[in-house]
């Protein structure tokens, strides 16, 4: 049976991690932009989903919203912690921010410097519309059941979001 199709079990959880974990990282990654934290919270929620696997019911939710909304809670928790010294905003603004130790310690990385100048570019709600459609590969109308909106309003963000990023990088394709 696939994942998410009925209660979560024990001999699930290898292809829950397999399945995840990369999901996972990239989306607390997009919203830390810290290496090092995202593989610390996203070993918390493994961690959380293996001691409550027992619990996870498939008729309150998919699996996938069940593990993104402990990712969520867990990077909440995190932005708390760092309230004094790091805003939620301050954050969000960091994501086109580039500075010369990204550019010295990866030299190789130009496709993420330039992800991270076009993401630069839209609002916060932009840049979760255009992450949770193509890095987290879901379609628009399940962005738009997670974000709480109408499918047809995250059709018209995410095309007027590249639209934006296009104008400024006409040779960024799309997957």
């Amino acid at each position: 049976m696939p994942l998410g199709s009925h209660a979560l079990r024990k001999e699930d959880l290898g292809s829950f991690f397999d399945e995840y974990y990369p999901r996972l990282y990239n989306y607390i990654y997009y919203k830390t932009l810290d290496h090092a934290v995202a593989e610390d919270i996203v070993g918390d929620v493994m961690v959380r989903v293996a001691k409550s696997y027992a619990s996870f019911d498939p008729r309150k939710g998919s699996l996938d919203d069940w593990a993104f909304r402990i990712a969520r809670n867990l990077l909440f928790s995190y932005f708390r912690r760092r309230r004094d010294t790091v805003s939620i905003d301050a954050v969000g603004d960091a994501a086109g921010a580039v500075t010369i130790e990204d550019e010295v310690s990866d030299p190789l990385d130009e496709r993420g410097t330039l992800v991270r100048e076009a993401l630069a570019l839209l609002t916060e709600e932009e840049r979760e519309i255009v992450f949770l459609r193509f890095w987290g590969e879901l379609s628009n109308k399940d962005v738009a059941k997670r974000l709480g909106m109408n499918a047809s309003t995250v059709s018209t963000k995410l095309s007027r979001a590249i639209a934006k990023i296009r104008k400024a990088f006409p040779n960024i394709e799309f997957a």
